[in-house]
């Protein structure tokens, strides 16, 4: 006699003819072995499905409830609007809607009350699994912000924030740090002008970003006049700053930049027709970061088990070399503070340090002599 299955218990016959049962998590929709026992199977699968109501009874529970109050019509009638009316920048409002939208289509259903930490948990855990701790980060984030809301809105009972109490995902940078040696490689790998100016002006300024390097105009009053995107700070960069490591001085590529004949008041500009780019057009910035990305591929370095260097991980080289220098990177990176900068100087891993057994002046005068056993004065 043939079994009849419930609803949502499947099976697989095995290549020895032993036939396997397994079911999908109501919320996950994670699939799970529940063995060989067709009984057993059956009995584990009602006791799951009992613990979750189905869409079609939720909607019903809702609306006997006086309901409504799902995640999606929260995140649509006063996430939404919130995020509209605050003034950020593009590239984070981009970020935030990208965000909602993902949680709606996994949330959107379920009652607001009924977002729990397990189920959030559960969520974070399947981008974690993937190798995406970055995404789960940015998830759990968007999470706090809409609960934070929802309490303030009284959608949530007051101080009850179910993402704020799971564990925040650990992600390690897996990109390599940049050496002076390593750069000089990939410098060397350089046939253009621009992309020889693209480098130097990212390594003297210390704004190596894709889109600060694109934006960087002409001087004026013998200043470099930078405004960070992602900040809105600015700093005023005097043309005399020299790179001692590599004997390098802002002013000297500068004028190298304004002598293409081309009239532009961007540094790194076209000087012929490039597709839609015309002459005196400011280089794209995805342009600069691809040029980079083959400059780095051509040099044939082995990055190890890391990533390789991106043109922003000049920055940070160029910080190293400042601060080695004595210049204040803090205001030459246009930090607000000084945790910022310390980011930027650790080295990842990529660097060893050398003890030094001696002192500035070259001998051992003043240093501490080795503790003898005897009580000091």
């Amino acid at each position: 006699m043939k079994k009849r299955k419930p609803q949502g218990l499947h099976s697989f016959t095995a290549k020895n003819g032993t036939v396997y049962y397994t079911c999908l998590h109501p919320e996950t929709s994670k699939r799970h072995s529940l063995g060989k026992d067709f009984v057993l199977a059956c009995k584990v699968l009602h006791s799951l499905q009992a613990q979750y109501r189905t869409d079609r009874e939720q909607k019903i529970l809702n609306r006997i409830n006086g309901g409504g109050k799902t995640f999606a019509v929260f995140v649509d009638t006063k996430y939404l609007p919130m995020i509209e009316a605050t003034d950020m920048r593009l590239n984070t409002r981009k970020e935030k809607l990208y965000y909602a939208k993902l949680l709606v289509k996994q949330f959107g259903h379920k009652p607001m009350t009924e977002v729990s930490t397990r189920v959030i948990s559960d969520f974070l855990d399947g981008y974690v699994s993937q190798g995406k701790e970055r995404t789960a980060q940015g998830i759990r984030t968007s999470l706090i912000d809409i609960f934070s809301l929802a309490i303030d809105k009284g959608w949530m009972p007051a101080t009850h924030n179910p993402a704020k109490i799971t564990r925040s995902p650990n992600v390690k940078t897996k990109r390599s740090r940049l050496t002076l040696e390593q750069f000089k490689l990939i410098y060397a790998q350089c046939t253009e002008e621009w992309e020889r100016r693209m480098m130097e002006l990212a390594i003297l300024t210390s704004h190596a970003g894709s889109t600060d390097l694109s934006a960087m105009q002409k001087p004026k009053d013998g200043f470099l006049w930078i405004r960070r995107t992602k900040t809105d700070e600015g700093v005023k960069i005097p043309l005399d700053l020299t790179l001692d490591a590599l004997g390098w001085n802002l002013g000297d590529t500068v004028k190298k930049c304004t002598s293409t004949k081309v009239l532009s008041p961007y540094l790194l500009h076209h000087v012929e027709n490039h597709g839609a780019a015309k002459r005196g057009c400011k280089m794209e910035k995805n342009r600069l970061t691809h040029a980079f990305a083959a400059l780095v591929k051509k040099s044939g370095i082995d990055w190890g088990d890391k990533s390789p260097a991106t043109l922003y991980e000049v920055r940070s080289l160029s910080e190293r070399l400042y601060a080695d220098q004595g210049i204040d990177t803090k205001t030459l990176l246009a930090h607000k503070s000084a945790k910022s900068t310390a980011k930027y100087h650790d080295t990842r891993g990529d660097d060893w340090h050398t003890l030094n057994l001696k002192n500035d002046a070259g001998d051992t005068k003043g240093l501490q002599k080795p503790y003898n056993g005897k009580a000091r004065d």
